[in-house]
């Protein structure tokens, strides 16, 4: 249950605390005291969107925090276990919008995302809008209702999963027909991958060819260097390098004797000797390598034109060729053998629409089984507030043929005869503004009793309700109240004398600055709340007196 709420900086709200008990607690106040924004704050700090406009004027920031006792909530207790966010028994939601537009999320003080708020809210509190009833006409708002009351999320999930599993085969099955419908791409492809086959391209082919382009066009000039270089190592002169070191070697060997410190001079000389002989035997081993030869140098001229060309074309760099004709051939590949892919596809897609259909029809079966009863309950309800001759049903039509959708085949419309002799017509069609919601009401009241979430909250969804009703409306959100906590705004005093609790929103103006503050109220307050909202600002001995009536027959 929610325990507490604590508001800073919001609106016109600079500094507010709300301490909640279980049962239902009425929130009353005048116009413009700040009521609904409790419920803005509540609907913030649970992850809807906000943006700075919300911070209060001067204020740097606003701040919401929730707490709630989630020890009777083991759907929470899981969430926060598998997020690794669970504490104790005690669950602290607090969210921070700065006047710059960015904000900071928390869970037992750890830094969430948004989507973590509204993922965990939907565990732990109901809202129910003033407006909602508006919502209740169209056909998406009037599934989720049956839905919620029949409290089959199994079902849903095997519903939408079959239906995703259908999608994306019909995607794969689409595409492959796309693309044996065009068959200029798919000659182009087979042209594409015919050239490139035909090419014969090697792995590093390209590297390989320049090198040996390089030598080919140099191979004159090579030549003639590298005879020049043996001439001066080892020509039969006596000037060669390697005569004239081994005469040195000569000269210091016949010193070292005299001398040992020319040893290590003899040993560099004679490493140098045998280092020239090597350097010899490998230049003359090049030069016998070393060829002229302009049709070779023609021919990989020829090939590497043929690389560069294919390459330009297919806008890549040489290297990539190889791996861009593999590319190709898999895809044409795939084309060609498509057909076969097609009818397997086909096939899989059957079984996977029988099994759809299968889950539609449980489904189905569950919705039927939940709109019987939700039409006897919504039809006592309606009665009870003030359409004696009312009754609602719920019309389920299944569409075996209907395209598959994400949550089923069933076309799901809500009628209502709000008169009696009237007929069983479409809820947009007959209801008026004030029939409509009391409708919503009635719907919303047994609804919520389905709902998982302990906390349930009614933002003045009795507006439009007066006198007798109104007083039904209270009993009805009470009766509701002795299962689950409800938090309900109102201004109709029959509703707020039924409450367990009674909170009063008022603003105060201290040095030229308004804000709101909240008052738990006593026996003798709320005497004087209900009979202000009873009579209007001036309040009367009537006034009163009628307001201590209608207390104690609580």
């Amino acid at each position: 249950m929610l325990r507490r709420i604590q508001i800073r900086d919001l609106a016109i709200i600079e500094n507010l605390e709300l301490a909640l008990e279980t049962g239902m607690t009425v929130i009353t106040g005048e116009t413009g005291a700040g009521k609904s924004i409790v419920i803005d704050a509540l609907d913030i700090a649970l992850g809807d969107r906000a943006d700075s406009k919300i911070v209060r004027h001067g204020a740097e920031r606003c701040e919401v925090v929730l707490e709630f006792d989630i020890s009777q909530i083991p759907a929470a207790c899981e969430w926060l276990t598998a997020a690794d966010l669970l504490a104790d028994d005690c669950c602290l939601i607090r969210r921070i919008i700065n006047s710059d537009g960015r904000s900071r999320n928390y869970i037992n003080g750890s830094l969430v995302t948004l989507q973590q708020l509204r993922d965990l809210g939907t565990r732990l509190v109901h809202v129910h809008g003033q407006h909602q009833h508006q919502a209740l006409v169209k056909r998406d708002e009037q599934r989720q209702l049956l839905d919620l009351y029949a409290s089959h999320p199994t079902l849903l999930t095997a519903v939408f999963e079959h239906y995703t599993a259908w999608r994306e085969i019909k995607k794969a099955i689409e595409e492959i027909q796309v693309l044996q419908q065009q068959e200029a791409e798919v000659t182009l492809l087979r042209y594409q991958v015919e050239e490139l086959a035909q090419a014969e391209l090697i792995d590093n082919e390209v590297e390989q060819l320049h090198q040996e382009h390089k030598q080919l066009a140099n191979a004159e000039l090579l030549l003639n260097q590298s005879q020049a270089v043996l001439a001066i190592l080892a020509d039969d002169n006596e000037a060669n390098i390697s005569t004239l070191t081994h005469q040195t070697l000569n000269l210091l060997n016949n010193m070292k004797g005299l001398s040992p410190r020319l040893e290590n001079a003899c040993g560099l000389l004679d490493n140098a000797l045998i280092q020239l002989n090597e350097a010899e035997n490998e230049i003359r081993d090049f030069v016998d390598l070393v060829e002229i030869n302009p049709e070779r140098l023609q021919q990989v001229e020829q090939r590497l034109n043929q690389i560069h060309h294919l390459a330009r074309k297919h806008k890549i760099a040489p290297e990539q060729l190889i791996s861009y004709f593999l590319e190709l051939k898999s895809k044409l590949d795939n084309l060609e053998n498509g057909q076969s892919q097609l009818n397997d596809l086909i096939h899989r897609e059957r079984e996977i629409l029988q099994s759809y259909q299968a889950a539609a029809e449980k489904l189905n079966i569950s919705r039927q089984q939940a709109a019987k009863k939700l039409n006897k309950l919504v039809t006592d309800n309606m009665r009870q507030l003030g359409m004696p001759g009312g009754q609602f049903a719920i019309d389920i039509t299944h569409q075996l043929d209907a395209t598959p959708t994400s949550h089923g085949i069933d076309k799901i419309e809500f009628l209502v005869s709000a008169n009696p002799g009237q007929p069983l017509q479409s809820l947009a069609k007959v209801a008026s503004g004030g029939e409509l919601s009391r409708i919503s009401l009635a719907i919303q009241v047994i609804t919520s009793q389905a709902v998982a979430t302990p906390s349930l909250v009614f933002d003045e969804v009795d507006v439009g309700i007066g006198g007798g009703t109104a007083e039904i409306v209270g009993k009805l959100l009470r009766k509701l109240g002795d299962h689950a906590q409800v938090l309900c705004i109102t201004h109709l005093p029959q509703v707020a004398a039924q409450g367990h609790h009674h909170l009063r929103i008022h603003k105060e103006t201290t040095n030229d600055n308004t804000h709101s503050q909240v008052t738990l109220l006593d026996k003798k307050a709320r005497i004087e709340e209900i009979a202000r909202m009873l009579g209007g600002i001036k309040i009367t001995q009537q006034s009163l007196a009628h307001a201590e009536e209608i207390l104690s027959d609580m």
